[in-house]
């Protein structure tokens, strides 16, 4: 359709295609053209089309394509440059794309099966059934060789690989998208994934002065999502003041539960008034708690402020809270406080127009938005609902390397897996006990040197089992102990995400492992239709130090406590105990699953991995999206030696804590099946 031959190109008036532009995007589909848009499509088909634009049927052909990319791609009803200039890029990608598949169909697989998900759908029931027939011989002759190809051809369309779709993707290498918060849209960005050369090059000031203004309108479009509040248009910034005009006309004040957020600037005036705040909750240069949003931030007065239980309160995270303005001093005193709510993947991803956020389904660049086709996502369900022998082993974290212990115990686990290989095997660090910096563990070794032979000792174990070296993927993921962030902080927690570890400490192992994955931290593994976050970090010990204290849960603590003391003092008086104080209550539940739930839950809620502010844990710049959870993952392997082990299911996402490797004389480790996401935690002795 563009590429028509050689043309004269000619200089067009944008009012000369004003007439076809309106009947084919204005009438047919819609849209309203811009000035500037219009005189970007009239450049274009003027130097596309040459002289014959108005008579040549292709100039209707090319604004009728035009229009079913811009309404594919969501991008609203104003046409303006730059809209066009990425459109136009984007169908010249589509024919380039097209062109290639027709060169190269017997060798190339396409992106996406265009087969019925019906014709998919009926051999996987024959074979389910047994009721597939054998294949009958022809009745006459021989088939053509045109049909022959043509049936294998149909063969290899409806045959889906899963190693085709399983792939780890590192921090760094992870697509980027830039959220803007007016269309509620992602946009691929234009910068591409550091080179090696540059790896250690400081991002931009502009990507911390977006960090948590993104953060911030991710968290807002979702809970304008939620069901409580869909009745009220809460997209308006001046929607408090429209409320607050209508209760004056009708002479009364309500005191309805259906609130609205209010934006922080909108406080201004409105003394004594109750309102619902979404901000950031942080200290300010005072040291006192105050509230952010992008249009401005207010001090808060907690001292009378019942939070939500089941959730962490740290500076960093992003609340809602409901309370009374005053204008005297300037305050907003919080009655109540509660983490946004949280919505389920499924949900998250139909709102964003079903982006591939990993890229693994097409590639991504700037003319060029990926997203996952409705037939083939079934079709891949389908496939790893077959898959019931794919396991995923995720070891316990600080892996020690430098222990003899470490060694006993991996060769102990290794042993039973050899019988059986599993899919995956993630070895989770630290793998040294004390952070690898420029200094010398003895006279003649440096401690570089140390932790390359720990890898050879470990490579040279890992030889022994041929089923896993050559049948099993292994994922090594860093901890704080491991090069190169260890050289910076010493063992302690530096700034977010971690690169792999380098390719100097590994060559051994790299020739002795098939399948060998160096992955960051945190890293994701898209399997098949999950996308699965790993990461290891003591987030919940960080938790508990910087937790808000409220000073009236602190108050009903203490109640809590003097009314137990004075009920075991009766006891002791009284000399016996009723058969029902023997029994816990039906509500009540071990203090370790209450922490579990407690962590995913902030977590989850928060849709980051990171829900801190920068002083605190700080962050990469420019690979804060990798710590992003939006949609929240599949599945969450979340590596914390602070916290028990634990197995939680929360919005659909499988939270999984494997926690430490080795506890006394037992190794812990995990089995995953993907195919029905359960989770079995073993032990073995050594």
């Amino acid at each position: 359709m563009l590429a028509s031959g050689n043309v004269l190109p000619v200089k067009i008036s944008p009012p000369l295609l004003r007439p076809m532009a309106y009947r084919v995007l204005s009438k047919k589909y819609g849209l309203n053209i811009k000035s500037d848009g219009l005189a970007a499509l009239a450049e274009f088909v003027g130097n596309t089309f040459g002289m014959d634009w108005k008579k040549s049927s292709e100039s209707v052909q090319f604004l009728e394509s035009f229009a079913s990319v811009w309404r594919q791609q969501e991008r609203g009803l104003f046409v303006d440059r730059q809209g066009v200039l990425e459109v136009i890029n984007e169908i010249k990608e589509r024919q380039k794309t097209n062109r290639e598949e027709v060169q190269q169909q017997p060798q190339q697989r396409p992106a996406v099966k265009n087969v019925p998900i019906d014709q998919f759908l009926k051999p996987q029931n024959q074979e389910r059934d047994g009721s597939s027939s054998p294949p009958q011989p022809p009745a006459t002759g021989t088939p053509e060789p045109e049909q022959m190809d043509q049936d294998a051809t149909d063969d290899d369309e409806d045959h889906l690989d899963w190693k085709e779709y399983f792939k780890v993707v590192n921090a760094n290498e992870q697509p980027r998208f830039n959220y803007d918060p007016v269309k509620m849209q992602f946009i691929p960005s234009a910068r591409k994934s550091k080179p090696l050369n540059n790896e250690f090059k400081l991002p931009e000031i502009k990507d911390y002065a977006t960090l948590f203004s993104t953060r911030y309108y991710l968290v807002r479009d979702r809970v304008m999502r939620n069901e409580n509040f869909q009745n009220v248009d809460t997209l308006n910034p001046l929607s408090s003041m429209v409320g607050l005009q209508q209760e004056l006309q009708n002479g009364k004040s309500s005191n309805s539960n259906n609130m609205v957020i209010t934006q922080i600037k909108n406080l201004i005036g409105r003394d004594g008034q109750n309102f619902l705040l979404l901000g950031l909750l942080r200290t300010n240069a005072k040291g006192n708690w105050c509230l952010e949003d992008p249009s401005g931030s207010i001090e808060i007065d907690i001292s009378q402020t019942l939070p939500t239980s089941g959730s962490y309160y740290v500076s960093g995270c992003f609340v809602l809270a409901e309370g009374i303005y005053f204008t005297a001093g300037n305050k907003f005193h919080v009655a109540s406080i509660t983490h946004p709510p949280g919505e389920r993947r499924d949900f998250t991803l139909n709102a964003i127009g079903n982006l591939d956020m990993l890229g693994l389904h097409s590639p991504s660049n700037s003319s060029l938005v990926p997203r996952l086709d409705k037939d083939l996502k079934i079709r891949l369900h389908l496939l790893e609902k077959e898959l019931v022998d794919h396991k995923f082993v995720i070891l316990g974290g600080d892996m020690f390397l430098d222990q003899l212990s470490t060694m006993e115990a991996l060769r102990k686990v290794l042993t039973i897996l050899d019988e059986n290989p599993p899919t995956v095997i993630v070895f989770q660090g630290s793998f040294s006990t004390t952070p690898v910096h420029a200094s010398l563990s003895s006279k003649t070794t440096s401690l570089s040197t140390h932790y390359k032979n720990n890898f050879d000792t470990l490579a040279t174990l890992l030889a022994r089992f041929e089923n896993i070296v050559e049948n099993s993927t292994l994922v090594f993921v860093p901890g704080v102990n491991d090069p190169w962030k260890s050289m910076i902080s010493l063992g302690a927690a530096y700034s977010w995400p971690q690169r792999s570890i380098p390719s100097s400490f590994t060559q051994k192992m790299d020739k002795v492992c098939k399948n060998i994955i160096w992955a960051s931290n945190p890293t994701r593994i898209a399997y098949i239709s999950q996308e699965i976050v790993i990461a290891r970090d003591d987030i919940s010990q960080r938790l508990r130090r910087h937790s808000v204290e409220f000073p009236t849960v602190e108050e009903s603590k203490e109640q809590e406590l003097i009314e137990f003391q004075q009920q075991m003092q009766r006891r002791k008086e009284a000399d016996a105990t009723s058969i029902h104080e023997l029994f816990k209550s039906t509500d009540q539940l071990p203090a370790k699953v209450k922490e579990s739930r407690k962590l995913v839950k902030t977590l989850l809620d928060q849709g980051h991995l990171s829900p801190f502010t920068t002083n605190v844990r700080p962050v990469v710049w420019d690979l804060d999206h990798a710590l992003t959870m939006h949609p929240i993952p599949s599945t969450l392997i979340l590596d914390d030696t602070t916290a028990s082990p634990f197995d939680v299911t929360y919005n659909g996402c499988k939270a999984i804590n494997p926690g430490k490797f080795i506890s006394g004389r037992r190794a812990k480790y995990m089995d995953y099946t993907p195919s029905s996401k359960k989770v079995s935690q073993e032990e073995v002795f050594f």
